[in-house]
């Protein structure tokens, strides 16, 4: 009669009674994976903060501009109206020297009349100036904004691919990975600083 094999019952048993036995252990995180998860997170907290000021300084441009926008316009309809007062000045005193050689100065009321045109296209003259200076400096607000706000949009990029790193690095747990991660994250969150205090 052939041999039979020999099985040992009892480790049988004990694999078909724990199921999980036969498979091998997880193999358990590095420490250093949980750093880069905490990273992680409090670069994506830089990041929200930045995107919200990024959100909020185009918002405010863009406000700016648009009161600029409003002032320019002002000022082109100041600037309208001394025309509109210089030329009808100017056909008082026409007039004047049209009539019997009689110079406004002659005609009380043509004199007034000229006087009062002369003091409208000085007020006119004098709004334009100011509304100038206003538009301008709305502008330079305006531009002023824009510039920070790509400072944030270029601070919250770079955090964006920080994460996006980080993330890659803890499910390959390739560490040179996260050290780019890092760096990355260190230079949006300069960009972040300088966008504030800017």
């Amino acid at each position: 009669m052939p041999e039979e094999p020999e099985i040992e019952t009892n480790d049988l048993q004990e694999r078909v009674h724990d199921p999980h036995a036969s498979h091998a252990e997880p193999e358990e995180a590095p420490g250093w994976v949980r750093t880069v998860s905490l990273s992680t997170a409090i670069l994506a907290v830089f990041a929200a903060v930045g995107a919200l000021q990024a959100g909020s300084l185009v918002n405010e441009a863009m406000m700016r501009q648009i009161k600029a926008s409003d002032t320019w316009n002002e000022y082109q309809a100041s600037r309208q109206k001394s025309h509109m007062y210089t030329i009808g000045r100017n056909a008082v005193l026409d007039l004047a020297a049209a009539r019997s050689g009689q110079t406004a100065a002659g005609s009380p009321s043509l004199e007034k009349r000229a006087n009062d045109y002369k003091s409208q296209v000085d007020k006119e003259e004098g709004k334009a100036k100011d509304l100038s200076e206003k538009a301008k400096k709305l502008e330079e607000e305006s531009e002023h904004k824009m510039h920070k706000h790509e400072l944030f949009a270029y601070e919250v990029a770079m955090l964006q691919v920080a994460i996006a790193l980080g993330a890659v690095s803890a499910l390959t747990k390739v560490k040179s990975v996260w050290v780019l991660s890092m760096v990355l994250g260190a230079v949006g969150i300069v960009l972040f600083v300088v966008g504030f205090l800017n």
